[in-house]
């Protein structure tokens, strides 16, 4: 079996793990993206609530009310937080899987140049071959007449 046929295994291999990495890498973008979306409508909440808070203040507010609001903007600052933490959690997972998918590319892609070289020394190796042939043939015609 020639050199190339047998690489054509670890070919697959490769361009197999490097499509598993980027439907990695593409599924931890969509939610990196739905991270931030969460984020930015939670920050938007945040904020509606603290100017809606500062409303009420300035016409007077009880102090339960008060107190309810700041304890559900509070809440809403924790959660905000914790998105922000999911979002930068997501970010760096997305910076290695894209890492990983570049390494897995670069990889099947020096198995495609050795592979492709292979078939070039193969295919050299039979016009060699073949013209080799073709002199033989000559020499043995020009020594018959």
């Amino acid at each position: 079996m020639k050199r190339a046929k047998r690489l054509e295994p670890v070919d697959a291999i490769m361009s197999e793990k490097e499509r598993a990495c980027a439907l990695h890498l593409a599924t931890l973008q969509a939610r990196l993206v739905e991270a931030e979306q969460r984020c930015q409508e939670l920050k938007r909440y945040l904020d509606e609530y603290q100017n809606a808070f500062r409303q009420r203040a300035r016409a007077g507010i009880g102090v339960a009310g008060m107190r309810d609001y700041q304890l559900f903007i509070a809440r809403l600052g924790e959660a905000v937080e914790q998105q922000d933490g999911i979002v930068a959690q997501l970010r760096g997972d997305c910076d290695r899987a894209r890492s990983q998918w570049r390494q897995a590319a670069a990889r099947k892609n020096a198995v495609g140049k050795v592979i492709a070289r292979a078939r070039s020394e193969e295919l050299q190796l039979e016009a060699r071959r073949q013209q080799s042939e073709l002199d033989e043939r000559a020499q043995r015609q020009d020594g018959n007449r």
